[in-house]
């Protein structure tokens, strides 16, 4: 009989034959009661065949699609129509879990895998891994609520601005997901903040995993959240940042529990904050038109949302005035790019 599935890792791939089976192979240590789906999206190298391969040797655990291009999101959106796993996360092909910590997520995700039981969302801690070295750099989320233990947001201590999720750090309900009817634009970059505040403002059961389960690779010249590669995208990532930042209305905000309501402000004002200074960094005509776009339109969808990210203490660094504004807030995003060697 098989294994019941509890997790689906979804692993989109474009041009990964470098690098993508040390990202499956971290997942293998799992077992059969992982659901490891290789989504091979239009790639031009040894990807697809790669992808066959591995799927060969680890038959019912390992499956493959192969897609046209259709970009990160249209990958995810494969994944999350067609997993097999009770829970759902996202593992890019560069990326890894950490073997020792998976069988620990795994315990946690068996013991609330009954109708009733499930968590709407997990979130763990994750490393940054370099070229040179793994697991330089962790990002923990300690102290935020009651270890392996399903809460609400009323039983979460305070997300300080700088406790930022990032897709990594989350592990989903399949169900959930499926139930919002959530899905990803494709052909566009930086669609990975949508997964994490859209389906999160829905969020009524969730539980922390204390442990460091994914190593985040950073450091590669072609990677999407390569300085010079942003700038290049930068009008995606300014419609990205439109679409979530009026995601929620300051009413809708409103309605939601106080910590999870606080979480999301400063996640939008995160985003807005990476956004202009990029915007500011770029220094065009263009991009000061962008600038000036991204905050009209979300003053045109809320007036009382725009005041309130403005106040925010992010958001007054993001809206210093004139060029020596514009200045300090490029020096501090890069200050804090620097500071985990991001």
């Amino acid at each position: 009989m098989a294994a019941r599935k509890l997790l689906t890792c979804v692993v989109p791939c474009y041009n990964s034959e470098a690098y993508m089976e040390r990202a499956v192979d971290s997942m293998l240590a799992g077992g059969e009661e992982m659901d490891i789906l290789i989504v091979d999206d239009g790639s031009r190298d040894r990807t697809g065949e790669i992808a066959d391969r591995l799927a060969q040797e680890h038959p019912g655990i390992v499956r493959v699609h192969h897609q046209p291009n259709g970009g990160h999101g249209s990958a995810v959106n494969y994944g999350m129509a067609n997993a097999e796993g009770v829970y759902f996360k996202v593992v890019d092909s560069d990326d890894r879990l950490v073997k020792g910590n998976l069988p620990g997520l795994l315990d946690l995700l068996r013991a609330h895998a009954e109708p009733g039981s499930e968590a709407d969302m997990v979130f763990h801690d994750y490393v940054y891994d370099r070229p040179e070295k793994d697991n330089t750099f962790r990002i923990t989320y300690a102290g935020k609520m009651k270890p392996d233990t399903i809460g609400t947001w009323e039983q979460t201590r305070p997300f300080h601005i700088w406790n930022q999720f990032m897709i990594h750090s989350l592990v989903y309900r399949t169900a959930f997901l499926r139930e919002l009817g959530f899905v990803l634009p494709e052909h566009t970059y930086y669609e990975d903040n949508l997964y994490i505040y859209q389906p999160l403002a829905k969020t009524k059961r969730i539980m922390y995993h204390p442990k460091a389960l994914y190593g985040y690779f950073v450091g590669r010249e072609d990677q999407s959240i390569n300085e010079k590669n942003i700038l290049k995208r930068l009008d995606q990532m300014t419609n990205i940042a439109k679409k979530q930042i009026t995601s929620c209305s300051m009413e809708e905000l409103n309605k939601l529990p106080r910590h999870l309501r606080n979480y999301l402000l400063n996640n939008a004002c995160g985003q807005l904050f990476t956004t202009c200074a990029l915007q500011f960094i770029e220094d065009t005509d263009r991009s000061h038109e962008m600038n000036r776009d991204l905050w009209q339109t979300i003053r045109d969808f809320d007036p009382a949302l725009y005041k309130r990210l403005r106040r925010n203490p992010l958001g007054r660094v993001t809206c210093l005035p004139g060029r020596a504004g514009e200045r300090f807030l490029v020096f501090v995003y890069r200050t804090g790019r620097k500071m985990i060697r991001f």
